[in-house]
């Protein structure tokens, strides 16, 4: 049973601070947006929402998931550059390359 309490405060941590970075990181964008001219709002497109998004759940997923042994580092560290490779390799919408 300890172990078990002592997962659940590990992936509590591992996912709360993430998630509470989001969710800091979107007020400040929106407090931003509010007193410029918009300039954020290109950047800010739907498929570069999603974009970010997935490479937070992937990353905080894939980091509990190893951290409480269900999958190994190896395996970790492929699905965590597979897809945030993938995801960053396809580019965000608004840039000049």
């Amino acid at each position: 049973m300890v172990g078990t309490l002592d997962q659940l405060k590990l992936v509590a941590v591992l996912l709360g601070i993430p998630f509470a970075s989001m969710a800091i990181c979107w007020l400040i964008l929106m407090a931003t947006m509010r007193k410029t001219t918009g300039e954020l709002k290109l950047f800010l497109t739907p498929d570069n929402l999603v974009k970010g998004m997935t490479i937070v759940f992937v990353v905080s997923v894939t980091s509990v998931l190893a951290v409480i042994r269900i999958i190994e580092g190896g395996a970790a560290c492929a699905i965590l550059s597979g897809i945030v490779g993938y995801t960053l390799g396809t580019g965000f919408k608004g840039d000049k390359s």
